[in-house]
């Protein structure tokens, strides 16, 4: 009596886990994935364009928007298409091929989010000292190195799990490596705890803390001197879209954090709950969530972002003041004088200069103009009058 209540119990909770996973990892992740792909790409296609790729966060934007592109596929893949369509033999056959390009993509993802963070910090907190680390040439460099060591990395999962046949049955169980006691130890234990939840982590924890502090006492020291304008309400829109990214980036990664770290210290008999693997599902859909928030928040956050989009959905000519490292801006002077370009990271002693200089050159360049003019009608009197004046000095002279 008692067996048969627990087994209709078991059965009765493996049908609510399916059904609560047909719709989380079914549905609502399928749907998240399509749009965010679509976003990725857009954010991608947009970024890569020639006014945005020449500042060093859109180059790492664009890298977090690939990486992000393929976790949000290989989510589709093996959770997507296997909980709404029951695809168990697909997920057989791409399970062993696709898992570890997919871990693979996701340290990249969160290590690129580090960088993002790390990059804001040494601009903000050390813009003097920090300076000469933010070129697009290091920024490509630093992404690549991010690639290799996330390839380096998760080159032992390639080996965690195999197919096992059973009575014209495949299943997927860890493989010999995988069973090791040393694998789990420190593949699953103690490297995931250090280089994938506690480095990061911290590190991004601590940018943000330090950049959120400086950016408060900035603008409490420009709100006493009065100095406030659109420039300052430009740039903090740039750091308010950055540590929007790493604020979802916590609230999405932090949940699949705990439960790793659980599952590395408890191991299998974790799963064997009903909650942790409903929990387990709930993870994913964030994970997936955190993939496709890139170009939302961009697009709200960004507004050159957004004009460059217009720019190449609807073919919306770019703004006249448009310029693609954000620091060229026009200024309109009196009827006689033409409008000019200056940079908004110069001073404003330098932009003063700049104006004077432009107007000395613009009077002199008139008075050249009306020279030739004078010289044009008067040229003959000019150099008749000319010879005697020579003859005179010469004659002084002697």
């Amino acid at each position: 009596m008692n067996v048969s209540t627990t087994s209709s119990t078991s059965s009765i909770s493996e049908q609510r886990l399916v059904e609560f996973k047909r719709i989380v990892e079914g549905y609502l992740l399928s749907i998240v994935c399509i749009c965010g792909l679509l976003g990725n790409a857009l954010t991608c296609v947009i970024l890569s364009s020639r006014v945005m790729r020449t500042s060093t966060t859109n180059i790492y934007i664009f890298a977090l928007s690939c990486a992000s592109s393929c976790v949000l596929i290989g989510f589709l893949l093996t959770h997507g298409i296997r909980s709404t369509f029951h695809a168990e033999i697909f997920y057989q056959l791409i399970f062993t091929r696709v898992f570890p390009i997919h871990l693979t993509c996701l340290l990249i993802q969160i290590y690129l989010t580090a960088t993002v963070a790390v990059d804001r910090f040494i601009l903000i907190c050390l813009p003097f000292r920090g300076q000469k680390w933010r070129s697009p040439r290091h920024a490509i460099f630093v992404v690549l190195c991010v690639t290799i060591f996330c390839i380096i990395y998760c080159i032992p999962f390639w080996f965690e799990f195999t197919l096992m046949k059973k009575n014209n049955t495949k299943t997927i169980v860890l493989s010999k490596i995988g069973l090791h006691p040393v694998f789990r130890l420190i593949m699953r234990k103690y490297l995931y705890f250090v280089f994938v939840f506690l480095i990061p982590l911290s590190t991004i924890i601590i940018c943000k803390t330090m950049i959120i502090k400086k950016l408060y006492t900035v603008r409490q020291r420009k709100r006493l001197l009065g100095t406030l304008s659109k420039q300052n309400r430009s740039s903090n829109a740039i750091n308010f879209l950055l540590l929007s990214i790493v604020f979802v980036f916590l609230l999405t990664q932090l949940p699949c954090f705990v439960f790793n770290v659980l599952y590395s210290w408890m191991g299998a008999t974790l799963m064997a709950n009903l909650r942790a693997r409903q929990y387990l599902a709930i993870n994913n859909l964030l994970l997936v969530i955190n993939a496709s928030s890139t170009f939302i928040l961009y697009a709200f956050f960004d507004r050159k972002f957004r004009q460059v989009g217009q720019h190449f959905l609807f073919c919306h000519p770019l703004p006249a003041s448009f310029d693609g490292q954000g620091g060229a801006t026009r200024i309109l002077t009196s009827n006689r004088n033409p409008s000019f370009f200056f940079s908004n990271s110069k001073s404003s002693r330098s932009s003063i200069h700049l104006l004077k200089n432009h107007r000395y050159s613009s009077t002199v360049n008139n008075n050249l103009q009306d020279l030739t003019k004078n010289q044009l009608f008067e040229g003959k009197l000019l150099t008749a009058k000319s010879v005697p004046l020579l003859e005179t000095d010469e004659q002084l002279s002697t």
